[in-house]
């Protein structure tokens, strides 16, 4: 059991071999029979042959696995998605290959040769909102694989429900807002006089490219997860269509995170310097209150737990991010937070904790 755990974490992270874990949930009564060895023994085979069959080669790189496919995949819903294109170091962070590295050192060079307009970044919301937008998918992803080790009704179901917020809710939230008002913001700015040379102008259009070619990727997920897990309560679901939406659910949730992670790390690395460089404390202001006049009263406030929770998860935020946080949002709204978690939050995102 420990051995189908350990591999079964493993399927989840690199998406690659989903027909071998299906194989192996569905013979676990008859595994519970054999020796240890004759357990290891068939599991084994069980992901080889699914690695051969689906195209998918593993080649291991030093303590980390890169899994790369063999064609590309279709983005419609019946098809299965390819690996994310963005690769770990040794410290966890992420490096997209679309960003070539003279693209990198000139945009490092801009940000070495000019000072900061502003003492740091006051636009913190969005940062946090893709923070709290990662650690749902995680969340999705071990929900999604404890309801496909059980597959009960209210299982299944409460893993719609679990989708239906971190899709429908957070991620279409702060996707709107990119869409509506941040990313033109962004690369009205990033393309001001104020940067200079026609190099460093193409630079962070090419980083902004590479973001917008995720965000792409992100949203056929995003329309594939939702469309997996309505069909796993569909009334006509057997057990076996149950069995593959879980898995697809599971498995395409991984790759999400991983898209995310990615975005992030080139918005950190890339973008939140760059504006600083180019917008004032002031205009930083003014543009964050017209982003939260976009989300609306209640959505903010939904919105704000869940950036709280992320900021103040061991996992997601740190002490630098908890103190941004204490400075840059209003104490009476702080108070409010454990109110609008009961009231708001918690009826929607509280199914997203209960992955036993």
């Amino acid at each position: 059991i420990q051995c189908m755990d350990s591999i079964s974490h493993t399927v989840k992270k690199y998406n690659a071999t989903r027909p071998a874990l299906l194989n192996v949930y569905r013979c676990h009564n008859s595994l519970q029979t054999l020796s240890n060895t004759m357990r290891l023994i068939i599991i084994i085979h069980c992901l080889l042959y699914a690695v051969k069959v689906t195209g998918f080669w593993i080649t291991g790189v030093g303590q980390n696995l890169f899994v790369v496919a063999a064609s590309p995949a279709s983005s419609s819903h019946s098809s299965r998605t390819t690996s994310v294109a963005a690769y770990e170091n040794e410290d966890g962070t992420c490096l997209n290959e679309d960003i070539h590295p003279s693209v990198q050192s000139t945009i490092q060079d801009f940000l070495t040769l000019n000072p900061p307009k502003s003492d740091k970044f006051y636009i913190q919301g969005w940062r946090w909102h893709t923070l709290s937008l990662l650690r749902d998918t995680n969340r999705l992803a071990n929900h999604a694989r404890t309801a496909l080790r059980f597959l009960t009704d209210d299982k299944i179901e409460s893993t719609q429900k679990a989708v239906n917020h971190v899709i429908e809710f957070n991620l279409k939230g702060l996707y709107r807002i990119e869409d509506d008002v941040f990313l033109p913001w962004l690369r009205s700015k990033l393309s001001s006089d104020q940067i200079g040379s026609d190099d460093v102008k193409n630079a962070f259009q090419n980083v902004l490219d590479s973001i917008e070619s995720d965000r792409k990727r992100v949203k056929n997920l995003a329309s594939s997860i939702s469309f997996e897990a309505n069909s796993a309560v569909a009334i006509n679901a057997n057990n076996a269509d149950v069995e593959k939406a879980m898995m697809e659910v599971m498995g395409q949730s991984v790759l999400l995170h991983d898209i995310l992670k990615s975005i992030k790390y080139r918005e950190d690395q890339f973008l939140v310097p760059g504006v600083m460089r180019v917008a004032t404390s002031r205009e930083q202001k003014l543009f964050n209150t017209k982003v939260l006049r976009s989300l609306g009263i209640l959505e903010s406030r939904k919105h704000l737990v869940g950036m709280h929770d992320a900021v103040y998860d061991p996992k997601y935020g740190n002490d630098e991010e908890q103190s941004l946080f204490l400075e840059q949002i209003p104490s009476v709204a702080r108070m409010m937070i454990g109110r609008w978690k009961r009231t708001l939050y918690e009826p929607a995102a509280g199914i997203l904790d209960d992955s036993s």
